[in-house]
């Protein structure tokens, strides 16, 4: 609701500029690289429950506030937006690294693949619903509605959250400072060469992967030849498509390991690829079904490898990463699709761009999926 509503005022307060859009995606997603490190020192440090619950109340204060702007004018200024979903960021920033490592202190190790999966597979129910809801609130241009049933629900998250009872997580007293922390993280996550490769195969993900959702409301417009509004019913099927993936990589039998991963990432590409060359939004929508499909099979895979191989202490450094490489990325990739697909950039257009992203994907796949069959498996790790 959040992000897609965003997305949707951007669209119509800038009349469907490509690069307005992209700049949406950097104010968002730009603070993952700057707090991430912070936000898995605070993982490791503090009560993690604590730290989702307050991320969860200022994510609603945020929301309210966009709601409150929406509600105030018809045209908000965008530096107004992209002042507020800087804010919305910066939450999300700070909650990743706590909210993934509480679920694994939540279950039994041997419980650890299943509870990712289903976290995964309950967030992206929301990819769906949504979207869904989105997409009529964005036609009917009641923007505030969007941002005000986030706020509502985010309110309700931390209110539940406040409730969870969770055993305490292991901690070192090590006397050392927060920059130093971080440092061993790294250091951690360079050691366990698995969750080091795992982490590199998500930043590409990411920068060549989910950036594309930038360029889906002009790739809607100017390619398939539909309202704009009309994005959120591909970003919904994209949803659907990722909670298959996620609750499929929970039940499958097969263990976790970088080659699965890699594998599902080339074949991520290959949809990609397929929707590019889409000749119509039915068919743009089936791709996309199957896009989320194999985009959230492989970053399960890979969030469940890298949660097995390192040592609980060291989680939230190792996950805030996870989430660097995830969402402090994803900025850079955007504006790097939004300049090359843009008449003021390269000119290459929404259709080219994404084709040449997904080659990324197609290639970097197949290599780390071979080399890392000389890797062992999250559970079998040393």
């Amino acid at each position: 609701m959040s992000h897609v509503t965003l997305q949707g005022l951007v669209e119509s307060r800038s009349e469907g500029d490509t690069l307005a859009i992209t700049w949406l995606f950097v104010v968002l997603f730009s603070p993952q690289l700057v707090i991430g490190p912070f936000a898995g020192v605070l993982a490791d440090r503090l009560e993690r429950r604590t730290v989702v619950v307050t991320c969860y109340a200022g994510a609603a204060v945020t929301a309210a506030a966009l709601a409150a702007l929406t509600l105030a004018t018809d045209t908000p200024s965008l530096w107004a937006i992209y002042l507020l979903a800087l804010v919305l960021g910066t939450t999300f920033s700070f909650v990743g690294p706590s909210a993934g490592a509480l679920v694994v202190n939540s279950v039994r190790p041997e419980d650890v693949p299943s509870a990712i999966s289903m976290q995964a597979a309950v967030q992206n129910m929301t990819r769906v619903a949504g979207p869904i809801l989105a997409a009529a609130i964005i036609a009917s241009g009641r923007f505030e509605y969007g941002f005000g049933g986030f706020a509502v629900t985010a309110a309700v998250a931390a209110v539940m959250m406040s409730r969870v009872r969770v055993g305490a997580h292991e901690t070192v007293d090590d006397q050392l400072g927060v920059f130093t922390r971080m440092v061993v993280g790294l250091r951690h996550a360079r050691a366990r060469r698995p969750a080091a490769l795992a982490i590199t195969t998500v930043a590409v993900a990411s920068m060549f992967g989910v950036a594309h959702t930038a360029l889906i409301p002009s790739f809607t417009s100017e390619v398939l030849g539909q309202d704009r509004g009309r994005f959120g019913l591909i970003v919904a099927a994209t949803g659907v498509g990722a909670i298959v993936g996620a609750l499929t990589v929970g039940y499958a039998r097969s263990e976790a390991s970088l080659t699965r991963g890699a594998t599902a990432l080339a074949l991520y590409g290959m949809c990609l690829a397929g929707f590019a060359l889409s000749p119509s939004l039915a068919v743009a929508v089936s791709w996309q079904v199957a896009v989320g499909f194999f985009y959230f099979a492989t970053m399960t895979t890979l969030q469940t490898l890298v949660q097995q191989v390192v040592l609980d202490e060291m989680r939230g450094r190792v996950m805030s990463l996870f989430g660097i490489a995830w969402g402090g990325l994803v900025w850079i990739g955007t504006l790097v699709l939004g300049l090359a697909a843009d008449d003021r950039g390269l000119g290459l257009g929404e259709k080219s761009t994404l084709l040449l992203t997904a080659s990324v994907l197609i290639v970097f796949g197949t290599l780390v999926a071979i080399s890392g069959r000389r890797m062992p498996t999250g559970s079998t790790y040393d």
